[in-house]
């Protein structure tokens, strides 16, 4: 290693938080912009559209304006990051939540309520990829599980919210208030927890700098993350709508969607799971669970337990399918990790963005038996795209993206 690279090793050592910190403070970012600012809006929809004598088609305008607002985001972040640091970028985005909740609490019609709503999903997609740039000093399998741990944060914010929104009743402004709150909190651990700009410019390799352009190998992993999107995006939008209609109650709904966040906390296990099983086959298993749980509640939406278990597995292979995804990503963009995880995610967005459409024209046109069908086949075709090597350990001659060896212990 080169005097200047030795350097840079020593300050990417000195300056990177450790892996613990990380894992708490990003999975708590991203709990509170995906699964409350985000996801909010669906979670408390029908409170909303009661108390604001809201139409289903405005409604629908208005959540893909967070879909929107997210992909804008993440179509920033990585620029973001090299201009103003990963510290910077996540408060950045951390401000957006709080704000976008806010004027959601305060909306009394449909425009600050689109704003709102489209403020808070721009939130999301600035708290990921900083993160995922911040691990890349840690030893390979930590970085790993950081990551993992981090990317199942949608799954602790939704399952801090479904109670909330059940707790609060009909007074979705209370709710909201809440998670403005949570935002806040988070912010505040981020902005105490991630290194500044002077210490990342300081430990960042000169081929960051050269900004390389989109990677030929990351073509399977971009078209897999949009196919998880749009086959996924039914579970979020039609599942509740398909139980209800199925006769179950409002509360059953809402608990559906809480178990799916509870039982995604299992995605923290991802990096351990892909180094017994392999990138592909857990990519592979785990696309095919969610294809399975979605046929499920397709077809057996009244059974209540059938449902619940259903949710459960949707929850555990969806947020495994985004860990190795994203860890894919940051191994296909190994000198710039923030790009990789914002073309991931980026990509995942464009599904979940679509697949309400595409869904909604399905189920107009027949059923959300359908649509939720097409959505298990969407991902089970994911599974054609596996990764084909290891997304975990460094390979040799490659070492965490430009950061020193150290020891794999966690």
């Amino acid at each position: 290693m080169t005097e200047p690279a030795a350097g840079r090793a020593d300050a990417a050592q000195a300056s990177a938080p450790s892996p613990l910190l990380l894992a708490v403070a990003g999975s708590a970012s991203v709990a509170t912009t995906f699964g409350m600012a985000r996801y909010g809006y669906g979670l408390l929809l029908p409170d909303i559209q009661e108390d604001l004598a809201l139409g289903v088609g405005v409604l629908g305008v208005i959540g893909s304006l967070a879909y929107a607002g997210y992909l804008l985001g993440t179509a920033l972040v990585a620029r973001c990051v090299e201009r103003a640091g990963q510290r910077a970028t996540v408060v950045g985005g951390g401000v957006l939540a709080v704000a976008g909740t806010v004027v959601v609490a305060l909306a009394g019609g449909p425009v600050l309520l689109g704003a709102g709503v489209a403020v808070a999903g721009a939130s999301a997609g600035l708290v990921f990829a900083p993160f995922g740039e911040a691990v890349r000093g840690l030893p390979s399998v930590a970085r790993a599980r950081t990551l993992a741990t981090i990317s199942c944060g949608t799954g602790w914010g939704v399952a801090v919210a479904a109670p909330i929104a059940i707790l609060t009743g009909d007074t979705w402004r209370t709710a909201y208030v809440g998670f403005a709150v949570c935002a806040a909190l988070s912010t505040l651990l981020a902005a105490r927890t991630l290194p500044g700009r002077a210490a990342t410019a300081a430990a960042a390799p000169p081929a960051e700098r050269a900004a390389p352009g989109r990677p030929r190998s990351a073509v399977p992993m971009l078209v897999a993350a949009l196919l998880i999107g749009l086959g996924s995006a039914t579970f979020w939008t039609f599942a509740v709508d398909q139980v209800r209609d199925a006769g179950l109650d409002q509360a059953a709904g809402r608990i559906l969607l809480g178990v799916a966040g509870a039982t995604s906390l299992t995605g923290v296990a991802a990096a351990d799971v892909i180094t017994r099983l392999g990138a592909r086959l857990t990519f592979v298993l785990t696309a095919l669970l969610e294809a399975v749980a979605l046929a499920v509640i397709a077809v057996a939406p009244d059974h209540l337990v059938a449902v619940l278990v259903a949710a459960a597995a949707f929850g555990v292979a969806y947020n495994t399918i985004v860990a190795v995804s994203v860890l894919w990503a940051t191994r296909v963009y190994a000198e710039r990790p923030a790009a990789g995880v914002a073309a991931a995610t980026g990509a995942q967005g464009v599904g979940l963005l679509f697949g309400p459409l595409t869904g909604g024209v399905l189920a107009a046109s027949t059923s959300l038996t359908t649509a939720l069908l097409g959505g298990a086949a969407i991902v089970a075709a994911a599974a054609f795209l596996a990764p084909r090597r290891d997304v975990v350990r460094d390979r040799v001659g490659q070492v965490g993206a430009g950061a020193p060896r150290r020891s794999d212990a966690p």
